[in-house]
């Protein structure tokens, strides 16, 4: 996720084109912006299932675990969540970490 965000930053801030056209295509509901959601979500839930089977997390419904997961992620990744922390000075590299953290304990992860 960390490199996934740092990309989010580089790319979509001082490009404000890009920035935009995603911000535009989030607020129309494209397809496309659907479609990465939920490759988002197939990660995520690949990840958990793995983590479960081999015993270290504990998690019913990985699919259901996968779109929690991915919702606890957005401010992390929308790009106009992503302006509004750096414009105002927050440290998203520390909330991430923090977010991880969270995560990873709702998950059941042992130790």
């Amino acid at each position: 996720m960390r490199p996934f965000l740092a990309q989010c930053r580089e790319c979509q801030l001082p490009e404000r084109r890009m920035h935009d056209m995603i911000v535009a295509a989030m607020q129309e509901n494209r397809a496309i912006i659907k479609a990465h959601i939920e490759r988002m979500v197939t990660i995520f839930e690949a990840i958990i299932r793995e983590g479960t089977e081999a015993g270290e997390l504990k998690v019913e419904d990985p699919a259901e675990a996968a779109r929690a997961v991915n919702a606890a992620f957005t401010p992390f990744f929308h790009p106009v969540l992503i302006e509004h922390c750096v414009q105002h000075g927050e440290d998203t590299e520390d909330g991430l970490r923090a977010q991880i953290r969270f995560i990873l304990k709702a998950l059941g992860k042992s130790a």
